[in-house]
């Protein structure tokens, strides 16, 4: 087997097995025995479960980045961006209920800042914005989209975030335009200030 094809059935499977039990109750024995491998090849590509997970997230983190359609509205970008948290319910939630609640909440956050920051340097280029101005409004609707699908995680996920996001955007539409065109008339802003 070569190295990639093992470290994605690794991946699908431990998946798999989180939508079905909690992570503390998944072993390597039993992720091994479900991948037909040794207990040493698993180890051989991850030191352990948290390497496993955080590999998972950069992995679908970088998807995010490389599937990003700036013609898409920033509703229907979130939406796509999220579709494996929404594809995969209650592995996330069963990693958020852990000791990698952390990772989970890193995650989202780095990804409704790629969508945003990508939806809002697009739509700046017709605009005499400022850089400050288009890195506060991404900020902004980075812990706004972020928290709103946390807080999905955290609860009992049984409200549509495909409904609620569309709904937001039909409330917030052109917000986003008119903030970074009010940035072309506003003073320069003279504060240092660290967004992160």
């Amino acid at each position: 087997m070569t190295k990639n094809y093992t470290k994605n059935l690794i991946k699908n499977e431990f998946m798999n097995l989180l939508d079905k039990k909690t992570l503390d109750s998944i072993t390597v024995t039993e992720l091994a025995k479900k991948c037909e491998i040794e207990r040493k090849t698993f180890y051989y590509h991850y030191e352990n479960s948290e390497q496993l997970i955080k590999e998972i997230f950069e992995s679908e983190l970088n998807i995010v980045i490389d599937e990003f359609n700036e013609n898409l509205s920033w509703e229907d970008s979130f939406i796509m961006a999220a579709k494996f948290i929404l594809d995969n319910k209650k592995a996330i939630r069963h990693i958020y209920q852990s000791d990698y609640k952390v990772d989970v909440e890193k995650y989202v956050f780095s990804m409704a800042g790629e969508v945003i920051s990508k939806y809002v340097n697009h739509l700046s280029k017709n605009t005499k914005a400022q850089e400050i101005d288009k890195e506060l409004i991404s900020y902004f609707y980075q812990c706004a989209l972020s928290s709103a699908l946390i807080q999905w995680i955290a609860t009992d996920m049984q409200t549509d975030p495909v409904v609620i996001t569309n709904r937001l955007g039909n409330l917030m539409d052109g917000n986003i335009l008119l903030s970074l065109k009010r940035s072309e008339n506003l003073k320069s802003f003279t504060q240092n200030i660290k967004i992160e």
